[in-house]
C-alpha cells in the first residue's frame, strides 16, 4: 500500500511531459513534435488512452461525481453556500468536458463549460484560486480511486492525459476569468463614470433649483448657529441694508431695534430648546425710520448635517403695517364723522342761540368791573366752542377741493398779513422769502389758505416772545418729480420724539386749550391736493413744517 501511495505522490508532484507541453516519442504511441494551439492558448497534445481506462471512468462516473461533490461542498465557504443539486449539476458538466477531452482530444465542451462557469463564479464572487482547486479535485478523486482499487497499470497510463486536460482547463479558465474580471471592472468603472455624470447633472440641477428658490425669492432666508448668521440670501441682505460680507458671522440681534430684542431672544431660545416658537414675530430694524423698518420673521429648528441650527424666513411688512394703520385711522375717522354729525345738530343750534343772547345782554346790560369781563369771557368761550364744532364738521365731511389757477405767493402773503397783528403781540418777526418766478399751480385757494393759517398759528403759539418765524416758497424737484415747496420754521422748543408719530392724529394735542384737529385738517387738505407734509424737529431750535405740492404744468416745470 505504501508503494501505491508513493506512486500516486510522484505522479502528482512530478511535472509530466504533457505539463511541459511536449509529448516525447514512444514506440507504443504516435509521435507529435509540436504543441497544438486552440483559441490562442497552448494546448497539450492529446494521445489516445487505453480503452480499459475509458471504460473504467465511465463505469465509475457516478461515484467519481458524487465524491467530487462531497469534497467540493467543504472546499471553501463560497462552495458551502451552494446547494448539493447545484454542485452536482456543475460537477457533471465539468466531468463530461474532461471525459470528452481525454477520450477524443476535443475541447468544445470544455470551452463552453469554462465560459459558463467563469460568468457564474464571477457573479457569485468566487475567487480564482477557489475555482482552480475545484477543477483539480477531478484528478485527485480519479487517481485515488485507481490507487485504492490497486489498478496500477491504469494509474500509470492515466496520469499524463489527466494532467494535460487539467493544465489546459486551469490555464484557459485563469485567462478567461482574468479577462472577464477586467471587463467587469471596466463595466463597473463605466457605470461609476455614468453615475457620477448623472449625480453631477442632478447636483447642477439641484443648485439651479436652490438658486431659484432661495436666491430668487423676495423673502429673506437665513441660518443661525450660536446666535450668529451663517447663511443669508440676497433678499435678506437687501432687506437689512447690508452686504453679504457684513452679514455673515454677525449676531442677528444687531439688526433689531433695542425695544424688540427681548421678544426675539425669548423666541430664539424657545425654538432652540425644541419648542415650536410663538409663530411669526414682528420687529423693527435698528436705525431705520418707522415707515420702512417693520419686519416679520418665522423660524424653526433644523439639522443640516452639522448639528442643530435655526433656519428662518423674514419679510418686509412695512407696507402692510402702514396699510393697517391707515385702515384703523379710517375707521376712527368714520366714527368721528358720525359723532360730529350728531354733535352739529344737537349742540350747534343751541350754542348759536346762547351766543346771540349773550351778545344782546352785553349791549343792554350796564355791567361794570368783573361782571362785564365775565360776560366777555363767556362769549369768547362760546365762540371757541363754535370753532371746534366747525373743525369737527370739516373733519367729518369728505375732503373735496375745487382747483383753479392760483398765485401761491399771494396766498401766503395774505395769510401772513392776516396774522401779523397776532405775531406783533408777542413781538415775533415773520421773515418771508419767496423765490421769483414760482410756477403757477391749480389748487383750492380757500382750503390752502386754511391750512397755511393753521401752520402759522401753531408757529406763533410755539415761538417765544421776540422770536423769529421764517416762511419761504420755492420751486423744487426730486428726480423727475417737480413740485412747489412751502416751508414754515418757528423758534419754539421743538416737539418731543414721542409726539412725532401722532402729530397729525385727530384730538392729539399738547396745548391746554387746543382741540387737536388743526394739523389733522392741514394734512387732509394737503393730501387732497396730491401733496405731502413733513415735519423736521430741530429740538430746542424749533420745528419746520414743509408742504410739497406737485406742479401740474409739466412744460413750466421743465423750464426750472
Amino acid at each position: 500500500m505504501k508503494d501505491c501511495e508513493a506512486i500516486l505522490s510522484q505522479s502528482l508532484e512530478k511535472p509530466s511531459r504533457a505539463n511541459r507541453g511536449i509529448i516525447e516519442s514512444s514506440s507504443a504511441e504516435p509521435s507529435i513534435s509540436e504543441p497544438i494551439l486552440f483559441d490562442d492558448s497552448l494546448v497539450y497534445a492529446w494521445r489516445p488512452v487505453p480503452k480499459l481506462f475509458l471504460s473504467w471512468v465511465k463505469a465509475e462516473s457516478d461515484k467519481i461525481i458524487e465524491e467530487w461533490v462531497d469534497r467540493l461542498s467543504i472546499l471553501s465557504p463560497s462552495y458551502k453556500k451552494s446547494t448539493r443539486d447545484e454542485l452536482t449539476s456543475t460537477v457533471s458538466g465539468a466531468f463530461d468536458a474532461n471525459l470528452q477531452y481525454i477520450s477524443s482530444g476535443r475541447l468544445d465542451r470544455m470551452n463552453t463549460f469554462i465560459d459558463y462557469i467563469t460568468e457564474k463564479r464571477l457573479k457569485a464572487g468566487f475567487s480564482l484560486s477557489e475555482v482552480q482547486k475545484a477543477f483539480e479535485l477531478f484528478r485527485l478523486v480519479v487517481l485515488e480511486r485507481l490507487l485504492l482499487q490497486r489498478r496500477f497499470s491504469l494509474l500509470a497510463r492515466s496520469v499524463e492525459p489527466i494532467n494535460a486536460c487539467l493544465s489546459y482547463t486551469i490555464h484557459k479558465f485563469s485567462d478567461h476569468f482574468q479577462l472577464m474580471h477586467e471587463l467587469s471592472i471596466r463595466r463597473h468603472a463605466k457605470n461609476l463614470e455614468r453615475d457620477i455624470g448623472i449625480r453631477t447633472s442632478e447636483l447642477t440641477a439641484s443648485k439651479r433649483r436652490y438658486q431659484t428658490l432661495v436666491e430668487g425669492i423676495n423673502d429673506g432666508y437665513f441660518i443661525i448657529r450660536d446666535q450668529r448668521i451663517t447663511f443669508a440670501n440676497s433678499a435678506f441682505c437687501s432687506m437689512h441694508q447690508a452686504e453679504l460680507k457684513d452679514v455673515l458671522g454677525r449676531p442677528f440681534m444687531t439688526f433689531v431695534a433695542e425695544e424688540y430684542r427681548e421678544i426675539l431672544e425669548k423666541a430664539y431660545f424657545e425654538i432652540l430648546n425644541g419648542g415650536m416658537g410663538p409663530g411669526p414675530v414682528q420687529y423693527m430694524l435698528a436705525g431705520e425710520s418707522r415707515d420702512k423698518a417693520y419686519r416679520e420673521v418665522r423660524a424653526r429648528l433644523a439639522d443640516l448635517g452639522e448639528g442643530p441650527v435655526i433656519i428662518g424666513i423674514c419679510r418686509d411688512i412695512s407696507e402692510r403695517v402702514s396699510m393697517e394703520a391707515k385702515v384703523r385711522e379710517n375707521e376712527r375717522m368714520a366714527y368721528i364723522g358720525h359723532l360730529s354729525a350728531s354733535l352739529s345738530h344737537e349742540i350747534r343750534n343751541p350754542l348759536s342761540s346762547i351766543k346771540l343772547n349773550l351778545q344782546i345782554l352785553a349791549r343792554k346790560l350796564e355791567l361794570d368791573g368783573y361782571d362785564q369781563r365775565r360776560l366777555e369771557i363767556t362769549v369768547h368761550e362760546v365762540t371757541r366752542l363754535e370753532e371746534i364744532l366747525r373743525q369737527l364738521l370739516d373733519l367729518a365731511r369728505p375732503m373735496t377741493v375745487s382747483k383753479s389757477p392760483a398765485n401761491i405767493v399771494a396766498i401766503a402773503e395774505s395769510c401772513v398779513g392776516l396774522l401779523e397783528p397776532k405775531a406783533q403781540e408777542k413781538q415775533i418777526n415773520i421773515i418771508e422769502r419767496y423765490q421769483p418766478n414760482i410756477h403757477p399751480v391749480e389748487l383750492d385757494a380757500a382750503k390752502l389758505e386754511q391750512a397755511l393759517i393753521n401752520v402759522l398759528l401753531n408757529a406763533i403759539e410755539a415761538s417765544p416772545k421776540g422770536g423769529v418765524i421764517t416762511v419761504w416758497i420755492r420751486n423744487s424737484r426730486a428726480g423727475s418729480a417737480h413740485f412747489i415747496e412751502i416751508g414754515v420754521k418757528d423758534a419754539g422748543p421743538g416737539i418731543s420724539q414721542d409726539q412725532l408719530p401722532t402729530l397729525f392724529t385727530p384730538f392729539n394735542t399738547s396745548k391746554i386749550h387746543g382741540s387737536g384737529l388743526g394739523l389733522s385738517n392741514v394734512k387732509r387738505i394737503v393730501e387732497a391736493h396730491a401733496g405731502t407734509i413733513e415735519v423736521k424737529n430741530h429740538g430746542s431750535s424749533g420745528v419746520t413744517f414743509i408742504i410739497k405740492l406737485p406742479v401740474i404744468d409739466r412744460d413750466l416745470a421743465k423750464k426750472s
